[in-house]
């Protein structure tokens, strides 16, 4: 039986595996890349916020606003019109985070009108139209009361929603009917994309990024940690 020789270089030394060493030094970056990823932020939420602020600042008509600009909270909101979790927040956290804390000019409130899916595009584009006569939040609390009903996230639930808040109806299907709010929405959702803005409802607490409709008290203990040092 012959045995299989090992094939030497002259002076007896080993050939050198070049491809094989190659190998070994691309996985190790790659190893070294992703756990540079894991252990980073990808969506740091302070420079999330900032760039969002900036955002809002740069285009105030994008986005809405209520209570103090000097309040030593601000949350950003960016929901959607056909989230179930959205109208939770909106129907039954939201109202007393605002009688509680935006009333008191604890917590400066800002929308960034946003939609998730192409099918909510129109929906949040027709609230950019109650904005237009100053009645956007009552808009869109309106808008999650309907989200239930047959005519949620159709123009006639568009429609219906206006007339309950009492907004003038002709003015208002006007700016449906021209759809220039569908721009601002298109802009809205790639300005919260860029922020690592990926699920609904998502908000902003100074620099604290939250996913998810949270408990009242997770917003509580968020708020008064900075308004009274605890």
């Amino acid at each position: 039986m012959s045995k299989r020789t090992r094939k030497r270089t002259r002076g007896g030394k080993r050939e050198t595996n070049w491809l094989v060493i190659g190998g070994i030094v691309a996985v190790g970056i790659i190893v070294i890349v992703l756990l540079a990823l894991t252990l980073r932020d990808p969506d740091s939420s302070s420079e999330a916020l900032s760039a969002l602020g900036e955002y809002c600042q740069n285009n105030p008509d994008n986005c809405i606003a209520k209570g103090d600009p000097d309040a030593p909270v601000t949350i950003v909101e960016i929901s959607d019109y056909g989230c179930g979790h959205c109208r939770d927040f909106n129907l039954e956290t939201a109202p007393v985070l605002d009688s509680e804390y935006v009333a008191t000019d604890d917590v400066y409130w800002i929308v960034l009108p946003y939609a998730l899916r192409n099918e909510t595009v129109p929906a949040s584009a027709s609230a950019m139209c109650a904005a237009e006569q100053d009645a956007y939040f009552e808009y869109h609390e309106k808008m999650f009361e309907y989200l239930t009903t047959p005519v949620a996230l159709t123009p006639a639930g568009f429609l219906q929603a206006a007339g309950d808040i009492g907004l003038n109806l002709e003015e208002f299907n006007a700016c449906l009917e021209s759809g220039r709010n569908t721009s601002v929405i298109i802009a809205n959702a790639e300005a919260a994309r860029n922020a690592g803005v990926g699920v609904t409802p998502t908000f902003f607490v100074n620099d604290e990024k939250l996913e998810g409709n949270f408990p009242l008290e997770t917003f509580r203990e968020r708020i008064e940690a900075v308004t009274t040092g605890s």
